[in-house]
């Protein structure tokens, strides 16, 4: 699993120092100037999002997340059968999606 940290978030933007900047949200607006927040590579917050992965397979983690607590929920045992009931439901997902539209 990808470190917690703003070097490894898909939303910063690093240089050779060890700090860079945080890209989120828009830049703060102070004194007329505009800037994004600085960060050290270390740190990490609440928003951080895995540069390693791609925003699609994110979603993909998030709809089988969201699934497995709907099952689990529901009342089905939690078990390697609760995450793959979860991860069946997301793959049908995108063409449940396209049959709603058609």
């Amino acid at each position: 699993m990808t470190e917690r940290t703003c070097e490894n978030c898909r939303w910063w933007k690093g240089r050779v120092t060890g700090y860079g900047y945080c890209h989120k949200r828009p830049p703060i607006v102070s004194g007329g100037d505009e800037s994004f927040p600085s960060t050290h590579k270390s740190n990490f917050c609440g928003e951080w999002s895995d540069a390693s992965i791609t925003p699609e397979q994110e979603e993909r983690q998030e709809l089988i997340r969201r699934f497995a607590v709907a099952l689990i929920s529901a009342g089905m045992p939690i078990d390697d059968t609760t995450w793959n009931e979860a991860a069946k439901f997301a793959a049908a997902e995108p063409q449940i999606q396209r049959e709603v539209q058609q």
